[in-house]
């Protein structure tokens, strides 16, 4: 066997340790590490992507939640002439609506876009503006599209009154 001074030995045990730790670093400690880093990179990527996905289901929740609205909402293929009659009629100012015109629109996902014109002659504003508010919060999906008021010819204080209203129907 060979003889080893004291320097000798040292050096071989340091040698061997160097190595050891080397291996232990390479086959531990840096995978370790690696497996660390990208387990906090994939954790913050699945979080992003779990808030898009939040966002998504409670976007597709208010559009569900729009769609019953309006599938409850609207009418069985009717306009809203009954409604106009109704609202006219509790105003007292049926007699004074000289027209009554609906123009149907394209018929698209089982719905109907209808735009609907209504004139009145000979009436106050006061009337004109509640038939309106009546009109608007009404549980029929429409929107009043425009509003046209002309100075009647009879009265001062009385207007004729263009109301054009879009409404959606089921088809």
């Amino acid at each position: 066997m060979i003889n080893l001074s004291n320097r000798e030995k040292n050096l071989i045990i340091v040698l061997i340790s160097v190595v050891i730790l080397g291996i232990f670093y390479t086959f531990i400690i840096s995978p370790v590490v690696e497996f660390k880093k990208n387990a906090e990179q994939s954790f913050v990527k699945n979080i992003s992507l779990l808030n898009k996905f939040e966002e998504i289901n409670n976007e597709y929740k208010l559009v569900l939640a729009e769609k019953s609205r309006l599938s409850s909402a609207s009418g069985m293929g009717t306009g809203i002439a009954g409604l106009v009659d109704e609202i006219s009629k509790s105003l007292n100012i049926a007699s004074n609506r000289t027209s009554l015109k609906e123009m149907p629109g394209i018929v698209q996902n089982g719905l109907q876009k209808i735009t609907t014109e209504i004139r009145f002659e000979g009436i106050s504003i006061q009337s004109a503006l509640e038939f309106i508010n009546r009109l608007e919060n009404s549980n029929m999906t429409l929107k009043v599209k425009n509003v046209v008021i002309n100075s009647a010819i009879k009265e001062r204080s009385r207007y004729d009154i263009i109301i054009t209203v879009v409404s959606l129907t089921k088809r």
